[in-house]
């Protein structure tokens, strides 16, 4: 097989992931052969577990990023919800393709085909479904765009994170630490940070804590994107906003659409900024809920 070493390795690592942590008790196990279909050779990979399976409900959106089966599972069990979407991507650049079965409680099989011989997309779309090369290529050729801040040691939610915000028209910065997402946000002064919290070093509420605390980032709005469910101490300490993982997309893109239109505001004859992100005069989500100032559109947003 000649492919890109790097994208099957990593598509099996998630698939082999995704299985055992789904798998309390039981087996996982890899089976791959060669297959002929219409004149043209494929390798078949196919990744079994006997663990708690998959609805068909669960199943429509199991490819999309910031996905998971279930909210509760997210809660339980971890992660992200964004292996299966990078699997997907990495198949697809290939010209593969990915399919699942399962039944709720009787595990699932996940059966990737890639070419014997893959023939990659051309170098401009292969970089533009790189993560990493998302960020430079927008920091290359369109430096005019606000600057976003992704915090966050899973290098799968920056290179999605990246991919997202990309799409929105922003130029993205990404830290794998607390550390260097501080020095990047003095740096770049961007127009909204998103942040982990559990990250080894300083963890989420510790850089929260130091931001929040720097005169030239105090008043950057903070997003907190997280597994852990702790919204009051976020909105003590500073934060803006708080979402859990997996996040949705397009609560994601309110909120930011809503800093961007805050920032803009800020220009001399321009309305007043909407809302404050100073952790002493920001009211609480539910304090602007009872008051009816959340902005409309933020509450047709759906959960999902």
């Amino acid at each position: 097989m000649r492919a890109d070493v790097t994208k099957v390795r990593q598509i099996l690592f998630n698939l082999l992931s995704n299985a055992c942590k789904f798998t309390d008790h039981g087996t996982v196990s890899v089976d791959v052969d060669q297959s002929r279909v219409e004149g043209a050779d494929w390798v078949r990979f196919r990744v079994s577990d006997t663990g708690i399976g998959i609805t068909a409900k669960q199943k429509e959106n199991l490819f999309h990023e910031f996905s998971q089966a279930d909210v509760s599972i997210a809660r339980k069990y971890g992660g992200t919800g964004l292996g299966l979407a990078i699997t997907y991507r990495f198949v697809q650049l290939m010209k593969g393709r990915v399919s699942v079965e399962s039944e709720p409680g009787q595990g699932a099989t996940f059966t990737v085909y890639l070419p014997m011989q893959v023939v990659m997309e051309g170098p401009e779309s292969a970089r533009s479904m790189a993560g990493g090369d998302v960020a430079s290529s927008l920091a290359e050729s369109k430096t005019h765009k606000d600057r976003i801040l992704v915090i966050d040691d899973d290098a799968s939610v920056r290179d999605l994170m990246s991919r997202f915000f990309g799409k929105l028209g922003f130029h993205v910065m990404a830290a794998a630490s607390g550390e260097e997402g501080i020095q990047l946000a003095r740096q770049m002064r961007p127009l909204v940070i998103t942040l982990d919290v559990v990250m080894p070093g300083s963890d989420g509420w510790t850089v929260l804590k130091k931001l929040k605390s720097d005169p030239v980032l105090a008043e950057v709005p903070v997003i907190m994107v997280t597994i852990v469910d702790n919204e009051a101490m976020g909105l003590d300490l500073g934060a803006s906003n708080y979402l859990i993982k997996p996040v949705d997309r397009d609560r994601l893109a309110v909120l930011i659409e809503k800093h961007r239109a805050g920032r803009s505001a800020t220009i001399p004859g321009a309305p007043a900024a909407p809302f404050v992100s100073s952790p002493q005069q920001r009211p609480r989500e539910s304090e602007m809920r009872a008051s009816g100032k959340v902005d409309h559109a933020e509450d047709l947003v759906s959960r999902r």
